[in-house]
C-alpha cells in the first residue's frame, strides 16, 4: 500500500470515528416553520440553503431555508447576507421585517431572504465538526475486473475560517493487467472575508499511475470570491499559485510552478429527496513548465434514499498535455456508483 493510500484509509476510520454520537446540550433557541410548527432546538449553522438544527428528541435536522418562518437565538451569532455584509449579535425575527440581530452597537434587520449564512459563534469543537464517507465495490466476473473506491471528509468549521480533509482511493484490478490506482490526500484551509471574498491555502498528495506519476506534492494558495451564493446555488472562482514536486514513474523528480484557476458550481435542495450537484473544474497552466497545461474535473450527484443514507453518482477526468512519464496517458476518466452516509 502506498504512503498517499494508507494516509486516505487512516482518515477513512476518523471519519467513522467521529460519527459516533456525543454527549446532549440544553436547547433554548426555537425555530417556526410556515406550516406552523415549532422547533426547540439548538441552531447549529446555515448554509448552502439549509438550517442546520439539533433537538433532544430527533437528533440532527436540516431544514430548508425557505421554509423557515422565523429564528430565536439567544446566543452569539454570526451572520451573512447575499452582499457579502457580516452582522454579530443574538437573533430574533421580527414579522414581514426580518431576523434582527441585537449587537452591541444596536439592532440591524435583514430580510430572512436575504441571508446566506448563520454561525454559531459559541459552539464548541465537535459541533463545528462535520464530515462524510462513501465506499463503493464491484465486481464482474466475465472479465475479473474488481474495483474499490472510497471517499471521505473530515470539516472543522468557524464563522470567518474552515479547514477540511479529503481523501479518496480507487484501486483497480484485473487478472493479467497492471493494477490501476488513484489515491489523493489533502488539507485545505479557507479564510472568508467581507463582499463574499476568500483566501484559500492546500497542502495535497496525489497519485495517478495512468498518468504516469507516483506522487505530486503540491502547495496551492488563492484568492476568490463567490459570484453567487444563494440558498440553491453557489458559485465560487479563484486564481492563484502552486508549487508541486513531481515524481514520475519512470524519471527523475521535478519542481513545477503553475499558475491555477478554479470555477465551482453547486446546485442544492433540501426537499424529499435531497438532492446536492456539485461541478469544481481546476485549471494549472505551467510557468517553469512552460506550455504544460492540466485540467481536473470532478462531477458529483448525490440523492437522498433515506434519512442520512444517499445515492452517490461521481466521476472525473485529468488531462495533461505533457505527462511526466513518457508514453503515459493524456487523459484519465472514471464514473462510479456507491452509498454514502451523512452524519
Amino acid at each position: 500500500m502506498t504512503r498517499v493510500a494508507g494516509a486516505a484509509l487512516c482518515v477513512v476510520v476518523l471519519v467513522v470515528g467521529l460519527a459516533l454520537p456525543a454527549g446532549a446540550d440544553p436547547k433554548t433557541d426555537i425555530v417556526v416553520l410556515k406550516n406552523g410548527n415549532t422547533i426547540t432546538c439548538e441552531v447549529r449553522r446555515l448554509g448552502r440553503g439549509k438550517l442546520q438544527v439539533k433537538t433532544d428528541d430527533m437528533g440532527n435536522i436540516d431544514i430548508e431555508w425557505d421554509k423557515v418562518a422565523s429564528v430565536t437565538g439567544t446566543g452569539l451569532f454570526e451572520i451573512e447576507d447575499l452582499a457579502g455584509r457580516l452582522y454579530f449579535g443574538t437573533l430574533e425575527t421580527i414579522p414581514e421585517k426580518g431576523l434582527r440581530v441585537a449587537t452591541a452597537s444596536g439592532i440591524d434587520t435583514v430580510p430572512l431572504i436575504s441571508i446566506a449564512r448563520i454561525s454559531s459563534l459559541e459552539a464548541g469543537f465537535w459541533k463545528r465538526i462535520s464530515g462524510s464517507i462513501d465506499l463503493g465495490f464491484s465486481y464482474t466476473k466475465a472479465s475479473e475486473l474488481g474495483q474499490f473506491n472510497a471517499d471521505a471528509s473530515v470539516k472543522y468549521s468557524q464563522p470567518t475560517f474552515a479547514a477540511e480533509i479529503e481523501a479518496n482511493s480507487l484501486i483497480q484490478r484485473q487478472e493479467n493487467v497492471s493494477d490501476t490506482t488513484r489515491n489523493s490526500l489533502s488539507f485545505t484551509y479557507t479564510r472568508s472575508f467581507e463582499n463574499r471574498r476568500f483566501a484559500l491555502g492546500r497542502v495535497s498528495a496525489d497519485q495517478n499511475r495512468e498518468l504516469g506519476f507516483d506522487l505530486r506534492a503540491a502547495v496551492t494558495a488563492a484568492w476568490g470570491k463567490y459570484l453567487v451564493r444563494s440558498q440553491g446555488n453557489e458559485i465560487p472562482v479563484a486564481a492563484g499559485l502552486s508549487l508541486n514536486h513531481e515524481v514520475p514513474i519512470d524519471g527523475e523528480a521535478t519542481n513545477n510552478l503553475e499558475a491555477v484557476f478554479v470555477f465551482d458550481w453547486a446546485n442544492f435542495s433540501y426537499d424529499f429527496p435531497k438532492t446536492d450537484i456539485e461541478i469544481v473544474s481546476v485549471f494549472y497552466l505551467g510557468l517553469t513548465d512552460w506550455g504544460r497545461g492540466r485540467l481536473n474535473l470532478d462531477a458529483r450527484f448525490n440523492r437522498e434514499l433515506f434519512s442520512d443514507f444517499k445515492l452517490v453518482i461521481k466521476g472525473y477526468y485529468n488531462f495533461d498535455s505533457r505527462p511526466p512519464t513518457e508514453g503515459a496517458a493524456k487523459d484519465d476518466y472514471q464514473v462510479s456508483l456507491a452509498i454514502g452516509y451523512t452524519f
